[in-house]
């Protein structure tokens, strides 16, 4: 998947797994899998960008999506079930995740 400055918004989005994963049919065909795990620890807001800073994992490994909403025109809202909406997830940002996190999926199963 390679990155578009300008992504549109997916033409569809849905939870899966009981909200385990977000999934996203973008308009070029491609579909985005992303793992609540990985979509809470990839949040932006300034509290979690401190956390990180001081090497803080603030995410349980069950954490869930709880609820999906548009924050803007460019940009998904999530909730999860550690109570944490305060993250903002542009389309171009869910876009790349998804190419990340398979790169970091397949870092972990190299020997």
């Amino acid at each position: 998947m390679t990155h578009h400055s300008g992504i549109n918004a997916p033409e569809e989005i849905r939870l899966l797994d009981g909200g385990g994963a977000l999934q996203l049919l973008w308009g070029n065909g491609e579909i985005s899998r992303l793992a609540s795990t990985a979509l809470r620890r990839a949040c932006r807001c300034a509290h979690c960008e401190a956390a990180r800073r001081r090497g803080t994992d603030l995410v349980d490994d069950d954490v869930s999506i709880r609820d999906v909403a548009m924050a803007d025109l460019g940009a998904l809202q999530l909730t999860f079930s550690d109570g944490h909406d305060r993250g903002r997830f542009p389309w171009s940002y869910l876009y790349r995740l998804d190419s990340l996190c398979r790169l970091d999926n397949n870092a972990e199963a190299s020997p």
